[in-house]
């Protein structure tokens, strides 16, 4: 690895610290928490170990088994997402955003429970470094997950493939041969951009509307996102949507 790379990395873990210190202390800012949801990802384990002494004050709602464990090591007692009706606060990571705050989510496979927790949520804070913003005023750098049931892969795959906007790869664990397997027992199909996302939210919708496909990775920001903090070695940015 070159120096350039190294320091490139060490950028990047500063950059999740000061995003992660931004939003624990927005969360001191904030009345009436009570429940908090936290997403998946390196930047939501990098929150929850700045901030996990104020987070014993709230009932927590992970969105993957992954993040259960990890907040029972620190302590943190997750709860169900079934046992929850409603979530005053939710934390999460993302893996693109734009200048709009629409964003590509689901490298961590847990892109439908962390959906259904953005809906649920009051309030939808996303902490990125700076390496997940990337300027542009749509979509286009990272490939798009989607959820598909098993028994409809082929059908979806030669469905999306006839859109002549992405082309579509099915997702393979390192771990074992075979698709990834997520949580909800279905598979992940990864789209890669043809040409940029301009309005996810129709986009999002028009994928849905495919027979077998579950959810998508698009979180379009007039739906699914309130606040964006961008993380910078030296510095976060806080984004609203307008």
């Amino acid at each position: 690895m070159i120096d350039g790379e190294i320091m490139n990395e060490k950028d990047v873990e500063l950059s999740k610290l000061k995003a992660s210190e931004e939003a624990c202390r927005m969360i001191s800012e904030i009345s009436g928490v009570n429940v908090v949801g936290l997403g998946t990802g390196s930047t939501v384990r990098k929150f929850i170990e700045v901030c996990f002494l104020q987070l014993r004050k709230f009932k927590i709602v992970a969105s993957s088994p992954d993040t259960v464990v990890f907040t029972k090591k620190l302590g943190l007692y997750a709860l169900d997402t079934l046992s929850v009706d409603e979530v005053d606060l939710y934390i999460d990571g993302a893996d693109e955003v734009s200048t709009q705050l629409d964003m590509v989510k689901g490298r961590g496979g847990a892109l439908l429970r962390e959906k259904t927790l953005a809906y649920i949520s009051n309030i939808r804070v996303y902490v990125v470094d700076y390496t997940k913003y990337t300027g542009l005023d749509y979509l286009y750098v990272k490939p798009i997950p989607i959820e598909v049931v098993p028994v409809a892969l082929n059908y979806v795959i030669r469905s999306i493939k006839k859109t002549g906007l992405f082309e579509p790869f099915l997702r393979t664990g390192g771990g074992k041969d075979g698709p990834v397997v997520t949580d909800n027992g279905n598979y992940i199909i990864d789209l890669k951009p043809l040409k940029p996302v301009q309005n996810p939210r129709e986009v999002h919708y028009s994928l849905k509307s495919i027979h077998g496909v579950v959810e998508t990775g698009l979180f379009p920001s007039g739906e699914l996102v309130d606040v964006v903090i961008v993380g910078y070695p030296d510095r976060a940015v806080v984004l609203r949507r307008q």
